[in-house]
């Protein structure tokens, strides 16, 4: 087995600045809310999404290691510098234009030093080869601990990351912990890069309910008070005995109630109640609508009008995920399904265009049928979910831009404002659950209140930047909410009387993109020599918002 003393590693996310003038596809943001809301303009809530996977291998290897995130190309050369044996750059294929620059970087600074890629972009094969020295495919801890020669079989460790997120420039939201449980997806839907890049496997890093439940309060005993989660598998519930095994966890727990949020299934849900899912602390799921003619397995289950209903009236919000451009798509079969999907009154949206990535079946598919557009496959930086990478039957590449953008914003002009369709469901969860038999989702009811209560505040000057419709809508929100918890205090209106304000400051820093850009992070693990070949206690990582 080879030995770490003596070597370092260096774990890098491509360098920042982002931006379609920094050759980036309209896509491609370092913010998690980008693809979903980014027709809201300051009605968005902002933070930065970090490649939180260069943390998770740090965690869990011996060797002296430091991460970045969105460094300059300034910072990491500096970094780089320092003399480091390996660097690890992660990178997907539409950042790969972003990726290239910092190995040529490396071999121009520090030529002896073992370049290795990793994520998604890593799918792209052997039009990568030349950059590299070695390239992680799959599961990264594992990869490098065979790399190093480090052992294989020591127990996976969460690292501890969080995530603060602002409305109105205003960190106004809890900061929420990730929870890293699972990788890849069984359901094997034919775009999902996700999928097949494991196989169509999903690999559990945390094997099941107990286990998930200890990271949980692992991070709480780091963070005392932290109850907002971010639990990260692409269909969390899919596996009902996992579940189920994190629900008994939860009812055995003296947790208060939290607040996690999910990605699942329609076939996924239809296991449990909304009640289960109240209990478990589940209070936003992201869903796929995708298209109804897909006939992807995972949609299979209860209708999406009687599980979106059942959510909404639980106090869950739900992000419905839309695809656009399925063969069977015409114009007018898209403005159907979007029409059935606003009218189940989604509390987020997402819009992406139908995409063959690398490495899927639908990419496969569509090369031996001779339809791939080169245009825009072989310019990686529009592989980002906002342009048309093939020759579909019925739309053109242009039209489909076009319509994708209409309907962000319109779903914006119809519904009004993700964050205050999020505050709704909170008020409807409230005024539903607070008789509830159970004592932990009574205690959960509770906290919808409050929660409700306190965005009451952002209400009456969020009045004054939407449409007349959207306005009317957001006073009747208002009027709900002061008779189910009570109308505002004194300090709760003087409060509100600078939201207008911040909403303006927020509009103008957008035009004049100011503060747009993610800031720079560092950490260090094992970097002490004395301590060199020992896991080092939790590093605590903080993600300050870009903007």
């Amino acid at each position: 087995m080879k030995k770490t003393i003596g070597r370092k590693l260096l774990l890098s996310s491509v360098c920042r600045p982002f931006g379609p003038e920094h050759g980036d596809g309209f896509g491609v943001s370092y913010e998690g809310t980008h693809q979903i809301m980014w027709a809201q303009g300051a009605f968005r809530t902002r933070a930065t999404t970090t490649q939180w996977g260069i943390d998770f291998i740090a965690e869990n290897l011996n060797i002296p290691t430091t991460t970045l995130h969105y460094p300059t190309m300034r910072q990491f050369v500096a970094e780089v510098k320092k003399g480091y044996d390996y660097v690890g750059i992660a990178f997907v294929s539409p950042t790969l234009h972003k990726m290239i620059p910092m190995v040529q970087a490396v071999r121009e600074v520090a030529p002896k030093t073992k370049i290795i890629l990793g994520g998604y972009g890593t799918a792209l094969g052997d039009e990568i080869a030349p950059y590299a020295d070695y390239v992680c495919r799959g599961e990264g801890v594992e990869f490098m601990r065979r790399l190093l020669g480090e052992r294989t079989d020591v127990p996976i460790r969460q690292p501890l990351i969080t995530q603060q997120s602002t409305l109105f420039s205003l960190p106004v939201l809890n900061r929420t912990g990730y929870v890293i449980a699972g990788l890849g997806c069984p359901n094997g839907c034919d775009f999902c890069a996700t999928s097949h890049y494991f196989g169509k496997k999903h690999v559990r890093l945390l094997p099941d309910g107990p286990a998930i439940l200890e990271a949980i309060e692992r991070l709480r005993r780091e963070i005392p008070g932290l109850d907002s989660i971010w639990i990260n598998d692409e269909d969390f519930l899919l596996d009902e005995s996992r579940g189920r095994g994190f629900l008994e966890a939860i009812r055995r727990s003296d947790l208060p109630p939290l607040s996690i949020s999910v990605f699942g299934s329609v076939k996924g849900l239809s296991q449990y109640t909304a009640d289960e899912l109240v209990e478990m602390g589940i209070d936003w799921i992201w869903v796929g609508f995708e298209g109804r003619r897909a006939g992807f397995s995972k949609m299979q289950g209860r209708s999406y009008r009687d599980l979106f209903a059942d959510l909404h009236a639980h106090g869950i919000s739900v992000l419905a995920s839309m695809i656009i451009g399925f063969d069977y798509q015409t114009p007018e079969i898209i403005r159907e399904e979007y029409e059935e999907l606003l009218s189940l009154r989604p509390s987020m949206c997402q819009f992406l265009i139908y995409g063959p990535a690398h490495g899927t079946p639908l990419y496969a598919r569509l090369a031996a049928e001779g339809r791939i557009d080169p245009e825009v496959m072989n310019n990686h930086s529009l592989h980002d979910g906002f342009s048309l990478g093939f020759r579909h039957p019925h739309i053109g590449r242009d039209e489909m831009s076009a319509i994708q953008r209409g309907l962000y914003r319109e779903e914006f002009a119809r519904l009004g404002p993700s964050v205050f369709r999020v505050v709704d469901d909170w008020l409807a969860g409230y005024s539903s659950l607070r008789g509830h038999a159970v004592e932990r989702v009574r205690a959960k009811a509770e906290r919808y209140g409050r929660q409700a209560h306190r965005a009451m505040a952002l209400l009456p000057g969020g009045r004054r930047h939407v449409n007349a419709a959207t306005a009317a809508w957001l006073r009747g929100l208002q009027d709900r909410i002061a008779a189910a918890t009570g109308p505002m205090t004194a300090s709760e209106r003087v409060s509100s009387l600078v939201v207008s304000a911040a909403i303006r400051y927020t509009q103008f820093k957008l035009r004049h993109d100011i503060g747009q850009q993610p800031q720079f992070t560092r950490r260090s693990y094992r970097m002490d020599p004395a301590k060199q070949g020992q896991l080092a206690p939790l590093p605590r990582i903080a993600f300050n918002p870009g903007g």
